[in-house]
């Protein structure tokens, strides 16, 4: 900043000091003081306040001088607090501050960005490698179509590889949703019942060839969600119960309950628990992790760690409390919470 552009900043405080310094001589005119009292008294008066303006000119300069240097050398902004040194007056460590924080807050973002960027691309890359294995599956199906009894089946068993396909399909299109902060689901009244029948119904397919029964237990609630999103994350624990179901006997159970009635915490309580291998207390705690498979994943190598991530993140979006419990050798309890308070969906 050169001296004229500070004069001109400094205008104001200088047209009060030189009134101050009039009235000072009318003053002393009116009081009867010899004139060359008051010549003395007007000199004293300019150089101090010349020199008041020369100092204060002088330990701005620096911290004005690198922060016009920083804006205009630095390709982001982020950094302009890294090429200044704090200064000694008290404006200029507030602005100082102020840049601190502003930089501190572009570069998280910008960290968050680049995250955000990695951990998508590495779920492509897991992503596009998974929907090869049942587009594969698909092409041997059809090179050994030959007419003759067996196609029924061959064809069913094509009929289940496409929605394997289209189940990663829609897994990549919630992930993308979900790390958007815009929102993309309509909070409304929903049957329960009515819900789990159609994720139920989305999944049959796979339920019947696995010898997985669902079992719907005291749903007749109404919920606040999204109807589309629940269906989904309803979809993503089936797959989970048919990935790890038992041999005999194998089931899935959605069971509702209304719980604190009549009191501020009131919810009803949407369970979902199958009986298959469940999960060691070791893992329990991680199971909505990003890209987390524990024991069960590594052993059958079928498991992205994707799913009930996409669960306990689509759910904390919708304003809906998610919760996992588990006894090895018994089974996998996923526990979701809806408030019966509407308030809570819409603020």
């Amino acid at each position: 900043m050169s001296f004229g552009k500070f004069f001109k900043d400094a205008l104001l405080p200088v047209a009060v000091w030189t009134c101050g310094v009039l009235l000072s001589c009318f003053v002393l005119t009116v009081a009867g003081a010899p004139a060359s009292i008051v010549i003395v008294a007007v000199g004293v008066s300019f150089i101090f306040g010349v020199l008041g303006i020369v100092i204060e000119y002088a330990r701005r300069r620096r911290f004005l001088h690198q922060l016009e240097r920083a804006a205009e050398e630095l390709e982001s902004p982020a950094w302009v607090q890294e090429m200044v040194q704090c200064p000694t007056y008290a404006e200029g460590e507030l602005e100082y501050e102020v840049l601190r924080r502003v930089g501190k807050a572009a570069c998280d973002e910008v960290a968050e960005g680049r995250r955000q960027t990695d951990d998508y691309r590495d779920y492509i890359e897991s992503w596009v490698h998974e929907a090869k294995l049942p587009l594969a599956a698909a092409h041997l199906i059809l090179e050994n179509l030959d007419g003759s009894e067996d196609d029924l089946s061959r064809v069913d068993d094509l009929g289940r590889e496409l929605d394997r396909v289209e189940r990663y399909i829609d897994q990549a299109l919630y992930y993308a949703r979900s790390e958007v902060v815009e929102r993309d689901y309509l909070i409304r009244r929903w049957d329960l019942k009515t819900l789990v029948a159609g994720a139920i119904k989305a999944n049959a397919r796979e339920l019947i060839a696995a010898h997985v029964a669902p079992v719907c237990e005291n749903l007749d609630f109404e919920v606040f969600t999204d109807e589309k999103w629940l269906e989904f994350i309803l979809g993503q624990l089936i797959q989970n119960s048919i990935k790890y179901a038992c041999e005999d006997g194998a089931k899935i159970v959605f069971s509702g309950a209304l719980l604190d009635e009549g009191l501020a915490s009131e919810r009803i309580e949407l369970a979902v628990a199958d009986n298959g291998c469940g999960v060691c207390a070791a893992d329990l705690p991680r199971v909505f992790e990003k890209g987390f498979t524990g024991d069960n994943g590594r052993t059958t190598k079928r498991a992205t760690g994707i799913g009930l991530y996409l669960v306990a993140r689509l759910c904390s979006k919708m304003g809906i409390d998610v919760t996992a419990a588990s006894d090895p050798g018994e089974g996998f309890v996923v526990t979701f919470a809806f408030s019966t308070n509407k308030f809570r969906y819409f603020e």
